[in-house]
């Protein structure tokens, strides 16, 4: 069991965007029933995210072929849980340069580490649990798939009724701002892995942070510490979705007149699909509804945008103060705007907390294909390998062009001098009438043409 959220000393600059609720008495009191949740972070930024969750008190792990990366969070997860992969084909690398190629064959020299983090007991016990992983990346993107093929097999033990598989994703998206090919590439590689798990039924849900939003909307409203410093965006992203994920989490727990279970909040998170989720903390009993869950769910300031019309399921939180009494046509016109916005079975949750001062709206919906940011990566994907194509082009008519033609062989092989050797006894031998032979030695040329 974590602690409660009242209680948590290592929530540091995240305790600034929790909702009140989570530091209620009675959230405080039902911390037993708190679905349990395992974080596996790959690669540096899949382990900043995970570092964030690990906050809450949630087991987490990090593996990472660079030391340097995981020491950063040295203060939060344990030694025995920042797992270095490294490379015996590669022993000279730590990372992988964007390289997702290359993380993928460190990963699967290492397919032995990812096998016993799967393996391990607060792997295994956990509810649910999810993988972080920046899909820009190249080590934590590379060893995605091999990450998720083991815990999918392990999890299949915790499956939920009709087989869902209690495993997800967080990923995020690369932003404009991030140059070049490799970074696209790397991020649509990744999302058809994550589709195609789905579409297998080996996993739950993806989540996807999509850094092109957050670098518009935090330049306006940077968060800053207590004592004054500014977190950068991407930081302050992984902080928003570490601390909607727990407040969701608390769902579950909650007293109402209507309540968002812990099967069917476990059921939502293991459906296979791409879930978004989102919060209106301050409804007004004047406000125009139908436009507010519109825009619940059709606008967050971190994650992803999809199609929102027809999702495979939903769900709609209602949380008022306990001084005041929500009135039952708002609960049941929440309900009703939800339903008929994503046109799928909606779960409805109303409860209230002692530590709230407004009504707030928790919004979940997962839906069946990817964020609509996938089609501007590939636009984005095709201007950058056109550009570095004319790079290429440009390089090379710029080593014709300065007119050094002439001198291109000037270093070749036949026109240097010997190479200098010391000598040895056999160079100064002379024929003194010696007729054994000594049999030659084999030569790394006469090893080629082996067949393994």
């Amino acid at each position: 069991m974590i602690k409660p959220f009242v209680e948590n000393e290592k929530l540091g600059a995240i305790k600034a965007l929790l909702s009140p609720h989570l530091l209620s008495e009675e959230v405080k009191t039902e911390m037993n029933r708190f679905p349990s949740q395992a974080i596996i972070g790959l690669g540096q930024g899949g382990g900043r995210i995970a570092a964030e969750l690990s906050r809450f008190g949630f087991p987490t792990f990090l593996l990472n072929s660079s030391k340097s990366d995981m020491e950063e969070h040295k203060h939060l997860i344990p030694e025995e849980r920042r797992i270095l992969t490294l490379s015996k084909d590669f022993p000279e690398l730590e990372g992988t340069d964007k390289n997702a190629q290359l993380g993928f064959q460190i990963a699967k020299e290492n397919k032995d580490l990812y096998a016993k983090v799967a393996l391990d007991d607060a792997i295994q016990d956990a509810e649910f649990v999810w993988v972080c992983v920046s899909l820009g990346g190249g080590t934590g993107n590379g060893a995605l798939k091999v990450a998720l093929t083991y815990l999918s097999k392990v999890r299949e033990n915790r499956a939920l009724p009709g087989g869902k598989i209690p495993l997800g994703v967080i990923c995020s998206l690369p932003s404009s701002d991030e140059k070049g090919s490799a970074f696209r590439r790397n991020a649509l590689a990744g999302i058809s892995v994550i589709q195609q798990l789905m579409n297998e039924n080996k996993m739950g849900t993806a989540i996807v942070i999509d850094n092109e939003k957050i670098k518009d909307y935090y330049a306006n409203n940077p968060l800053k510490t207590y004592g004054g410093t500014e977190i950068d965006a991407k930081s302050y992203s992984n902080m928003v979705i570490s601390s909607t994920l727990a407040e969701i989490s608390t769902l579950p727990i909650m007293d109402g007149r209507s309540v968002f279970d812990k099967t069917e909040f476990l059921t939502t998170l293991s459906t296979p699909g791409w879930l978004s989720i989102s919060k209106h903390k301050d409804l007004q009993n004047d406000d125009n509804i139908e436009s507010v869950i519109k825009n619940l769910f059709n606008n967050n300031e971190v994650l992803a945008n999809y199609e929102v019309e027809n999702a495979i399921t939903g769900a709609v939180a209602v949380l008022y103060p306990s001084n005041k009494n929500i009135t039952p046509k708002i609960a049941d016109d929440v309900y009703s705007y939800t339903s008929n916005l994503l046109n799928t079975k909606v779960n409805l949750s109303i409860a209230k907390n002692s530590k709230l001062k407004n009504l707030t709206l928790y919004g979940l919906a997962v839906y069946p294909t990817p964020s609509t940011r996938i089609k501007e990566l590939k636009e984005e994907l095709s201007y950058w390998e056109k550009i570095e194509k004319e790079q290429e082009e440009a390089k090379k008519q710029a080593a014709s062009s300065i007119g050094l033609d002439e001198f291109s062989n000037f270093f070749s092989s036949g026109n240097t001098a010997s190479a200098r050797k010391k000598l040895t006894l056999e160079d100064l031998g002379e024929d003194f009438g010696e007729t054994d032979t000594k049999p030659n030695k084999i030569k790394a040329a006469d090893l080629e043409d082996l067949d393994f």
